[in-house]
């Protein structure tokens, strides 16, 4: 079960609570809590430390605090959400004891054998009491395979691991592996230390007549996870859940995760992902709801939304136009926006491509994942380079495009001061060239309207043979001449066209209603490029002048606040 949410909606004290006993178990279950603040320290054990009662990482992980550890001290014990857990940092502790008993078990049953005259052992058939450790290691982490613990200097024994980067092959501690390494034996050693006992009493037996088991329950296990993804990379995040799901498949253990991680999230299956929203108004409705009901609807939404992550925010959804920011230091739309207008941190904004598909998705996911019963609101936000139409849950620009609102004159000349540039003496100046630009756009801006006007149509052209091809083509092209209106109504198509265009020339507000990409990106190619400065660094930098400005809140203050609205 992999829960998601925003922060502050109870996934800690969800996790928290089942561990304290909020829960309806099979008898003989045991829960294991790992809570979202974990530490791995570096620590020395010494073997005279490990003696007395074995104390194994499940019943760590099924306790409250971390104690009990000769020779290793912690300031606070507790293993709540709100402390820092040190039971990773008793790992090498464990090991150490659960080596100790293997010695033990070897060496009784040397004795038990040479005691009965028997004095043939054969070292390949003794069990591999770490082949769990290994094959755990072998499917997360290939390129680490555990080696011995080591107890040759008994004032600081080691768990070594051999580790292979390319053709060679290093010793390393335990304690020297890597953060994300250290991690993944943490979170999954508890899962093998049945298989260990298996193991270690099968060696015990050796010798002589094995007691029959007493018949008990197969025990079970609910792991409880907070934040599986901390310190591991992307790729590994996706490997755990794999290999979670082999676990649950082979043994009688339940996995409850929460995470922030969309790579987890956008691998989860549709009956494992829930999400957590916010209490309503106090009353005692079910925060968890399950994100989709089937495999291909919860694939639709990941499609439109782009991710299960997005759908996992708690914020309200803004479909805007754009492309994904997977470029850091690309000018996107999202990226812009988020510069420009501090207050869009507040909602996820899911970049949508074209405005068609904007609506689409807008339209789409409201009726995927209806607000009454998820608490996920939809919007979209366009550009009013064209004509929106009346779409619920639509809003559009004051401006034609995002990046009109960086042809602010003043924040233009800012940045080129500050990188150099002196071909403007001032602001007046920079302005002055900007309408130049935008004023030799009149013909472009023209045509553009007037293509939406006439609603351009793809045309499809094929067929099984030659003849049927020419036919499907003459067939068009019949049809794209009935598209063209009379002589009269295109005239007048073009003139309404034209005298809107010139209009805004007119008023002065070409800044605002011609395009502003072009007009910056000619600017940049005018002023900046011969000098080989970017034109990317220009939007960020002036971006961010516009925003320290203030100037651009008044004008999408409206539109937010309908947004974040009811």
């Amino acid at each position: 079960m992999v829960i998601a949410g925003p922060n502050g909606v109870g996934k800690s004290t969800i996790l928290y609570a089942i561990k304290d006993g909020g829960g309806q178990f099979e008898p003989n279950t045991k829960i294991l809590y790992q809570g979202p603040h974990r530490v791995l320290r570096r620590t020395n054990v010494r073997r005279s430390w490990l003696g007395g009662v074995f104390k194994g990482f499940q019943e760590l992980l099924s306790g409250a605090d971390v104690s009990g550890y000769e020779g290793l001290s912690f300031g606070d014990t507790s293993r709540s959400p709100e402390n820092v857990d040190e039971a990773g940092s008793t790992i090498k502790h464990t090991l150490g004891k659960i080596e100790n008993r293997h010695q033990t078990a070897i060496t009784t049953a040397v004795q038990r054998l040479k005691a009965a005259g028997n004095e043939t052992l054969v070292l390949g058939t003794l069990p591999d009491i770490y082949e769990p450790l290994r094959k755990l290691t072998e499917f997360l982490l290939p390129h680490l395979r555990f080696e011995k613990m080591d107890f040759s200097n008994e004032n600081n024994i080691k768990c070594l691991f051999n580790r292979t980067q390319g053709d060679v092959t290093v010793e390393v501690d335990i304690d020297d592996l890597s953060s994300g390494e250290k991690a993944v034996i943490v979170l999954f050693l508890p899962l093998l230390e049945d298989q260990i006992e298996a193991r270690l009493q099968s060696l015990s037996e050796i010798g002589s007549t094995p007691t029959p088991a007493a018949e008990e329950n197969q025990k079970s296990l609910v792991v409880l996870i907070d934040e599986p993804e901390l310190h591991l990379h992307p790729d590994l995040q996706a490997k755990i859940l794999t290999y979670m799901r082999t676990i649950a498949q082979e043994t009688p253990t339940q996995f409850v995760i929460t995470t922030h991680s969309p790579t987890i999230l956008d691998q989860a299956f549709d009956n494992e992902l829930f999400v957590m929203n916010e209490q309503v108004n106090g009353t005692a409705e079910n925060q968890l709801r399950q994100v989709a009901t089937n495999a291909e609807r919860l694939e639709a939404l990941k499609q439109l939304a782009g991710s299960a992550y997005f759908l996992t925010t708690g914020r309200v959804l803004v479909c805007i136009e754009g492309e994904p920011d997977v470029d850091p230091e690309k000018p996107t739309d999202a990226r812009l926006l988020g510069l420009l207008y501090p207050r869009a941190a507040a909602v996820t904004l899911v970049p949508t491509k074209g405005r068609s598909t904007v609506i689409t998705t807008v339209q789409r996911l409201r009726e995927h994942v209806p607000e009454d019963t998820y608490r996920i609101r939809v919007r979209g936000i366009v550009d009013a380079d064209q004509s929106a139409g009346a779409v619920t849950g639509l809003e559009v620009l004051p401006v034609c495009m995002i990046e009109n609102l960086l042809l602010d004159p003043e924040s233009i000349f800012e940045h080129l001061r500050s990188i150099g540039v002196t071909t403007f003496a001032d602001a007046a100046a920079v302005e002055t060239e900007l309408r130049s630009i935008a004023r030799d756009q009149r013909e472009k801006e023209i045509d553009l309207r007037l293509r939406r006007k006439l609603k351009p149509q793809m045309v499809r052209i094929g067929g099984a043979t030659v003849e049927q091809v020419k036919a499907k083509h003459a067939e068009k092209m019949a049809e794209l001449g009935n598209m063209l209106p009379d002589d009269a109504t295109l005239g007048s198509m073009v003139t309404e066209t034209t005298n809107a265009v010139d209009e805004i020339l007119s008023n002065g507000t070409e800044l605002e209603h011609f395009r502003g990409k072009p007009v910056l990106e000619t600017f940049h190619e005018r002023h900046l490029a011969p000098g080989s400065l970017g034109y990317n660094a220009l939007c960020i930098d002036v971006a961010k002048r516009v925003a320290a400005k203030g100037t651009v809140a008044p004008r999408l203050d409206p539109i937010f606040d309908r947004i974040m609205g009811a």
